[in-house]
């Protein structure tokens, strides 16, 4: 296995603030010495036009090429003690393409980017298709370095130890946090792949449908006498992963200026049909922008409880509340608290 290679960048003054001083690519997946370099060199030349429109990747400590992102990261990630990540469950006709991840180097944390060692050929690919997915995916995840960084940077007390989610279903606050992320990625990158807004939005609408099977299956199974716990165990990832979804659809949108009634059809006819879900989707629309508007004020990381609120108003709508016991939060039918 081949060492990774040190990324050398320009050090002019407008990038000597926006680059870190140091970052490592591994390319090992490649056997070809002649590929990695070519790799390893598009990828220094693309972060370096990526700061030079302004994206602070300050915080960005590498990235790994890989076939399996998801054992790649888990080998270079550390999460507090106690704290288990709620990760997006696989969607219908997609494939993870790259992941960033938290990563500690001495008392300072960095961001580690994953990525599917087809991207990197992507990127030396003749066909510009292809060409244009690699980039816009290392565009994507260069934007969650730049944010990802700055939440760091904010609020620096809230890494290293479990989150203050105040009195709040630890989980779900946590995926509170993920739709945010993903908003502000896919807005910040949108520009370099404007077809994706299309397929994401496929991708929500299936899974706010996929949602109202799912739900009705949970209860289901909790009315023919099953146990509220095992029943309802899914359901913070079920209502979690409909809400990332949106924040990669929204961020998309706005982050082209588009509107969901003119240019998002699918959407908006499925949010007409169901005008209360409608109703809590442009709600989420509105928080996500006032967050983005204000990300450089934030004064703590309550600013996601909105979104937090919006997650249990869905739930909701679905006959499903939050009870907090003496030990847990757990989700349980909507007359059934006590």
């Amino acid at each position: 296995m081949t060492e990774p290679r040190q990324l050398v960048f320009q050090r002019d003054d407008k990038l000597q603030q926006l680059l870190p001083v140091a970052c490592s690519v591994a390319v090992s997946c490649y056997e070809p010495p002649e590929i990695q370099e070519l790799v390893a060199a598009t990828l220094q030349g693309t972060f370096q036009s990526l700061a030079r429109t302004g994206m602070d990747l300050r915080g960005l400590d590498g990235v790994t090429l890989t076939a399996d992102c998801a054992a790649a990261s888990t080998a270079i990630q550390t999460l507090p003690e106690g704290q288990l990540p709620l990760e997006a469950g696989e969607q219908p006709n997609t494939m993870e393409m790259a992941r960033t991840v938290p990563v500690w180097r001495g008392d300072e944390l960095r961001f580690h980017i994953v990525m599917r060692a087809g991207l990197g050929i992507g990127m030396l690919n003749g066909d510009n298709g292809m060409q244009a997915l690699a980039f816009a995916c290392l565009a994507h995840e260069a934007a969650h370095v730049e944010h990802e960084g700055h939440l760091y940077r904010r609020f620096p007390e809230i890494y290293g130890r479990p989150i203050p989610c105040g009195d709040r279903a630890c989980q779900t606050f946590l995926k509170a946090m993920d739709v945010w992320s993903e908003y502000a990625a896919c807005r910040s990158s949108a520009m370099f792949r404007p077809e994706a807004a299309e397929e994401f939005e496929r991708v929500f609408c299936r899974a706010l449908e996929d949602s109202f099977s799912a739900c009705e299956q949970r209860i289901k199974e909790y009315r023919e006498g099953g146990d509220i716990p095992n029943g309802f165990i899914d359901i913070q990832q079920l209502f979690g992963d409909v809400f990332v979804c949106a924040g990669y659809f929204l961020g998309h949108v706005d982050g082209l200026g588009l509107q969901i009634e003119q240019n998002a059809p699918q959407a908006s006819a499925f949010l007409a049909k169901h005008l209360e879900i409608g109703k809590l989707i442009y709600r989420l629309r509105q928080t996500l922008d006032e967050l983005w508007r204000n990300e450089y004020e934030w004064p703590s990381i309550e600013v996601f409880s909105p979104i937090y609120e919006i997650i249990c108003a869905m739930m909701a709508l679905h006959g499903l509340i939050f009870v907090k016991t003496a030990t847990e939060w757990r989700i349980v039918m909507r007359g059934n608290e006590s």
